[in-house]
């Protein structure tokens, strides 16, 4: 039996899997929003991002067009990375010099 055969068989597997993937794009959501709300405001970005994703995720199948959900889905991954990515260039947030920060 092929992997994809089983998928047809056992929803549970898919069902399973997304249950994993929404609960850590939830946590990474989280977790942006608590460095976001410190002073790293280029995380507001990835908490603007999981927000999208989850709603190509969730309501993507049932509510919204396919070319919706790939929109809300990319969306989310492109705001995710590049929230990520201006705090990593930027650096420390507002207000904080760079002896306070090391």
């Amino acid at each position: 039996m092929t992997l994809l055969a089983a998928a047809a068989q056992h929803p549970f597997l898919t069902t399973f899997s997304l249950i994993g993937l929404v609960y850590l794009v939830c946590l990474g959501g989280v977790l942006s929003a608590q460095l976001a709300w410190r002073g790293h405001a280029a995380y507001w970005l990835a908490v603007l991002g999981a927000f999208c994703f989850l709603v190509g995720v969730l309501w993507g199948r049932g509510y919204l067009s396919g070319g919706a959900t790939f929109t809300f889905l990319g969306a989310g991954v492109v705001l995710a990375v590049f929230g990520v990515a201006l705090d990593l260039i930027f650096g420390p947030p507002v207000g904080q010099s760079r002896a306070e920060y090391d």
